[in-house]
């Protein structure tokens, strides 16, 4: 039980270490582009994307961050609306929107190891999970378009104008900084609980309790038995189901289809596991409440499309 706990702690700490920094940034960052001014300046880039959602401003500033760092631009908007700049509903859009950029980075991470094992499936596996990210983003920006109102009271420009100070560089990182520290508490005090829970039960073997209880799953997913090897894999690890999936299509065990379609699968039931890492990244940005919803929302979105992509790609990919 011991080494449990240390095993926790140790894990809870690089973890922390890793997230909090970033959302720091994410925070002070908001505070210092509002201070200088620049939401206008760079808002242009996102204008069409807040335009069809009608989101503000600050909501496009926050889009592009996140294809520098999801959590830095998910901070953003959880400070834009403690100061009354956007409201609860609109966060919650605007939170599922930024999800798009995450998934469009992901190639970082993932071609590299999965180009040289299957391929070209490779590529077409991404851009499948582009497309399923890019069709949650239009059907978020088509909820803002019905439920937003445009001619929001709570008008960006005059909170800028605002809260601008008359003061150079420096002074504005200064008052950013000293703005910043009442959230930035509140997002540690938030994640490091629910971080050292969280690990406490993955070191306590719950989710490898949780992987084998959906295993049953495979016995009702129309693929070949190799193949269904690969959806067990992914739901544990995406490098060991590349892995293996590269061996079956070297020795002509399965088709590049079969890979295609296991590594959805796969990436639909892991979603369960994966939950794991995402509470503590949800709750210590956006507080439990608001966190709940946020994951909750954006997650069901994904599983939903994605199973319906899946059903579409059984019906016409033979």
């Amino acid at each position: 039980m011991s080494s449990v706990i240390t095993s926790s702690v140790i894990s809870s700490l690089k973890f922390l270490a890793t997230v909090l920094p970033i959302c720091a940034v994410g925070v002070i960052g908001a505070e210092f582009i509002v201070a200088l001014g620049w939401i206008d300046r760079i808002a242009w880039i996102a204008c069409p994307l807040t335009s069809a959602g009608n989101l503000k401003n600050e909501c496009g500033a926050s889009f592009l961050t996140a294809f520098l760092s999801p959590a830095a631009a998910n901070s953003m908007l959880v400070r834009y609306h403690e100061s009354g700049v956007i409201s609860r509903r609109e966060l919650l859009i605007a939170a599922i929107v930024n999800t798009f950029p995450g998934i469009m980075m992901h190639w970082k991470t993932m071609l590299p190891v999965a180009l040289p094992l299957i391929g070209v499936f490779a590529l077409i596996y991404y851009a499948l999970l582009v497309l399923v990210g890019l069709i949650k983003t239009m059907l978020a920006l088509l909820i803002g378009r019905l439920f937003l109102d445009a001619a929001d009271p709570i008008v960006s420009e005059a909170h800028t104008s605002k809260v601008v100070p008359k003061s150079g560089f420096w002074d504005n990182l200064v008052v950013s900084v000293k703005r910043s520290q009442k959230t930035i508490l509140h997002i540690i005090y938030a994640t490091v609980p629910i971080t050292f829970v969280m690990f406490l039960l993955i070191n306590a073997g719950f989710f490898n309790h949780l992987n084998k209880g959906l295993g049953f799953l495979t016995a009702y997913i129309p693929l070949c038995p190799e193949a269904l090897s690969i959806v067990v894999t992914r739901i544990v690890s995406n490098i060991g189901a590349f892995t293996i999936a590269g061996n079956l299509l070297y020795a002509g065990n399965v088709t590049g289809r079969d890979v295609v379609l296991s590594l959805l699968i796969g990436n639909v039931l892991a979603s369960g596991v994966n939950i794991r890492y995402l509470i503590p990244y949800y709750f210590g940005i956006f507080g439990p409440r608001l966190g709940i919803q946020v994951l909750s929302i954006s997650m069901g979105m994904r599983i939903v499309i994605m199973i319906g992509l899946i059903l579409v790609l059984f019906a016409l990919w033979v």
